[in-house]
C-alpha cells in the first residue's frame, strides 16, 4: 500500500484535482467573490489542519516521524497560514473580517472529520485522512505549471506558491512519509486507509464546490 495506490483508486481524485474551481482560478477566470470565500475558509481550516500537525507529532513513534510532523506545523505557521493573511489583505479582507469569520458547514465537516480520524486513529491513519489536501495542492500547483500560465492570471501568486520548487518538495517528502507509514498494511487496514482518503477527497470537491456557490 502506498500514497499512489490511494490517488488511483480514489473515485472522485479527478473531480478533486480537476474542479471547476481549479480550471477558473488556472484560467484566471475566477470570480473574486468566490476566490475570497475560499481564502476566509481556508484559513479557518488550516488552524485546524495545523492542529492535526501536531497530534501527528504526539503520534510518532521515531524522532523521523516526529521531524516530518514539525515541518509539517512550520510550514503551516510559518508560510501557507501566513500566505493566506497576506492574500487576504491584497484582496481586501480585513484581519479581523477573516479571524471572525464564521465556518461553513463544508469547512466544519472537513476539520472535525480530519482531527477525529487524527485523535481516533492511528500515525498512518492520520495521514490516509490528510493526503488529499497534503498531496492534491502539490499535484494540481505542477499540473498548472506543465500546462503553462496565463498572462496576467490575478491568481498567479497562489498557483506560484504550489507550483514552486519548495512545496513540490514538500510535497515529495510527504509522499515519502506517507509510503514508509502504509508499507506493511494488512489488507483491513489497507480498505480503512483508503476509506479515509476517499473521504477526504470528496470533502476536497466540496471544499472547492462551496466557494463557486459563496455558500
Amino acid at each position: 500500500m502506498n500514497y499512489q495506490t490511494l490517488r488511483h483508486n480514489c473515485p472522485s481524485w479527478n473531480n478533486y484535482i480537476q474542479h471547476e474551481f481549479v480550471q477558473q482560478l488556472t484560467a484566471g477566470t475566477l470570480a473574486a467573490d468566490s476566490f475570497r470565500h475560499y481564502l476566509i475558509q481556508d484559513y479557518l481550516y488550516l488552524i485546524h489542519y495545523t492542529r492535526v500537525m501536531a497530534l501527528s507529532v504526539y503520534k510518532s513513534d521515531t524522532l523521523a516521524q516526529m521531524r516530518v510532523g514539525q515541518s509539517g506545523i512550520n510550514a503551516m505557521l510559518d508560510l501557507e497560514i501566513g500566505m493566506y493573511l497576506d492574500f487576504c489583505h491584497q484582496w481586501g479582507i480585513p484581519l479581523a473580517d477573516v479571524e471572525g469569520a464564521a465556518e461553513s458547514a463544508v469547512t466544519i465537516a472537513y476539520s472535525r472529520y480530519i482531527l477525529d480520524a487524527a485523535m481516533s486513529g492511528s500515525l498512518a491513519e492520520l495521514y490516509a485522512a490528510i493526503a488529499p489536501c497534503l498531496m492534491g495542492y502539490g499535484e494540481i500547483g505542477k499540473r498548472i505549471k506543465d500546462n503553462g500560465f496565463i498572462t496576467g492570471n490575478p491568481y498567479q501568486p497562489w498557483i506560484d506558491v504550489f507550483s514552486s520548487d519548495e512545496f513540490q518538495a514538500i510535497t515529495a517528502q510527504n509522499e515519502a512519509q506517507i509510503d514508509l507509514l502504509l508499507a506493511d498494511a494488512s489488507p483491513a487496514q489497507a480498505d480503512k486507509f483508503q476509506r479515509l482518503f476517499d473521504t477526504a477527497a470528496r470533502m476536497e470537491v466540496n471544499f472547492w464546490q462551496q466557494a463557486l456557490d459563496l455558500s
